[in-house]
């Protein structure tokens, strides 16, 4: 009930908030394909989330990753090794370069993970770091990690905002 009360917190938070940076964004929600896996198996996964502007600085940029859904499992036996989680955290963009049509970012994300195989809830992170094409399309890279069963999980990621 506690992890309740503290979402309905942050969300109510999110619409108070002055976004002052609004006009960096083409778009609050962000979406993922990730390929990739652990300790020699292969697998996939994706993520779908909100992310609100909050300050600008010199040409950086600042988001908040408000709620962001993750699903990840391997590409064999999809009922040992999957887990999904709820995460929020923050996202730095670096200013533009390249005529205007890239910039880099790095995420930190947090929250709660729930292992399907060895049916367990875990605290997550979820790292990133890459390039955004036009503010739309990235590539990156992805580094998870979980307090409980697989450990960590390497994957390259293709996004989109929109």
């Amino acid at each position: 009930m506690k992890a309740f009360k503290l979402l309905v917190a942050a969300l109510a938070m999110t619409f108070t908030m002055n976004a002052s940076a609004e006009n960096f964004f083409n778009g609050n929600v962000t979406a993922d394909v990730k390929l990739g896996g652990n300790n020699g198996a292969g697998g996939w996964g994706f993520a779908v989330g909100y992310q609100k502007p909050v300050a600008e600085f010199e040409g950086f940029n600042v988001a908040w990753d408000v709620l962001t859904y993750e699903f990840n499992g391997p590409f064999k036996g999809l009922s040992d090794g999957w887990m999904m989680s709820f995460k929020t955290g923050a996202r730095l963009f670096t200013p533009t370069f390249w005529k205007g049509n890239l910039r880099g970012y790095t995420n930190l994300d947090m929250g709660y993970t729930y292992l399907g195989g060895a049916k367990t809830s875990a605290f997550g992170i979820t790292w990133g770091l890459g390039l955004q094409f036009k503010e739309k399309f990235s590539l990156g890279y992805s580094l998870i990690y979980e307090t409980a069963g697989n450990g960590k999980c390497h994957y390259a990621t293709f996004g989109w905002t929109f």
